[in-house]
């Protein structure tokens, strides 16, 4: 005999499975009407690469040639140059030479108690300063044995001393100390040129020890400049350049006893030169402005080796 089944039954087992499908629908529906969340923001873009600063290569002090020979100290911290190590007779003279090379040289206006001063030094002096000279020639003459070979000996070494003291790169302290010795003597002149000249050599040669080093200290850091960049933008670097082809070709490296002309990185003009009486020796006459430096300062740019060019 079949159970029957009541109406309320039948009406739950047909319609469930519509309710279930119903409320399916109508989640559907709601999610479709809800907003989607926003995207996130994309990322912000790597930052540019820094370009890098090359700085230029460092120049030498005063315009001067950019490979120089400096003077080599001894174990005492002495620089050895053409002035050390002279005899009292000599240092008397190397004072004197060096008071001329300025009185020459340092032509601006301001600088004329410079040539006051030393004329007026040799012309008050001219019996206590020839004494001086003929003791230094006779020693010449009896070191080399003939009075015309003690000449010529003593020319070629004064040649040195005046180049020394013209050299133009230290021109600007070297007028500014010659100055100082000259104001001096025209205040209270002097009435023993060998005593004056004793207490002032130090105030005359100091200019060039200053610049000489100066100058190690552009060969250090130009050194480190070529160890660094030297490879990509020397080439472009007329330090560099010139460095290299002194290493190349063996040029004369000049030093502070060379001919003034060639100290300098860019000679401005030809160098004259006026005879000492005394000696013979030419005495360097170099028209240079000691304010003024004429050295081309270039941006240093990529070789063609390295794919850039240079200009």
């Amino acid at each position: 005999m079949k159970k029957k089944t009541s109406t309320s039954e039948l009406a739950k087992t047909v319609c469930s499975p519509v309710k279930i499908t119903m409320v399916a629908a109508a989640v559907s529906l709601l999610g479709a009407c809800t907003t989607p969340a926003p995207l996130p923001p994309p990322p912000p873009p790597p930052p540019a690469p820094v370009a890098e600063r090359i700085p230029y290569r460092p120049l030498p002090p005063g315009g001067a040639s950019y490979v120089m020979q400096m003077p080599e100290k001894d174990q005492y911290g002495q620089r050895m140059t053409i002035i050390s190590g002279v005899s009292d007779d000599e240092q008397v003279w190397h004072f004197r030479s060096a008071w001329n090379v300025a009185a020459l040289n340092c032509t601006a206006p301001q600088y004329q108690p410079i040539l006051t001063a030393y004329s007026a030094y040799i012309s008050d002096h001219a019996r206590g300063l020839k004494r001086v000279n003929d003791r230094i020639e006779r020693n010449y003459r009896n070191k080399m044995g003939a009075r015309r070979a003690g000449i010529l000996e003593r020319e070629e070494r004064m040649t040195a001393v005046y180049n020394y003291f013209a050299l133009p790169p230290a021109r600007a302290g070297f007028c500014r100390a010659a100055l100082d010795v000259s104001n001096r003597a025209l205040a209270a002149p002097p009435s023993d040129p060998v005593a004056f000249a004793n207490e002032n050599f130090d105030l005359l040669t100091a200019p060039f020890e200053a610049f000489f080093s100066d100058y190690e200290q552009y060969q250090n850091l130009s050194a480190r400049w070529d160890a660094e960049y030297g490879d990509r933008y020397g080439a472009s670097q007329p330090g560099w350049v010139a460095v290299q082809e002194a290493r190349r070709n063996g040029v004369v490296v000049p030093s502070a006893e060379s001919d003034p002309a060639s100290t300098l990185a860019e000679p401005t003009s030809a160098v004259g030169a006026v005879s000492d009486h005394a000696t013979g020796a030419d005495v360097p006459v170099v028209p240079v402005e000691e304010n003024f430096v004429s050295q081309p300062v270039t941006q240093p740019v990529v070789s063609d080796a390295q794919g850039s060019g240079s200009s």
